[in-house]
């Protein structure tokens, strides 16, 4: 794999529910695929943040070779739509609740 710097060349994923590891060993690679055991959060600016799922042999390389602020085991919820970083300790993600006042069904 080749060494990207300190932050990795992200690409966008559709979020579908199947975690999975979207490693690319060198640009125009296919991604790894494995299941995703490590949820990473490479910054977490509000309305800017980043993140990708990795497998167990990734996340060591990420380890070796990457900078990031947070992670947690991967599960279901943190391949999902309109899922949110939750920082405590241990960090995870959470589907935030659907708003009273924009849901369809409550006007």
């Amino acid at each position: 794999m080749t060494n990207p710097g300190p932050f990795p060349d992200l690409t966008p994923t559709t979020r579908n529910g199947d975690p999975r590891c979207g490693i690319q060993t060198h640009p125009g690679a296919p991604t790894c695929g494995a299941p995703a055991t490590w949820h990473i959060a490479w910054h977490l600016t509000p309305g800017a943040a980043d993140f990708s799922l990795v497998c167990n042999p990734h996340m060591r390389w990420v380890r070796e070779r990457l900078v990031y602020v947070d992670r947690h085991p991967a599960e279901i919820a943190c391949d999902m739509p309109g899922t949110g970083w939750l920082l405590a300790e241990p960090s995870r993600c959470v589907i935030a609740a659907a708003d009273d006042h924009t849901d369809p069904r409550n006007r």
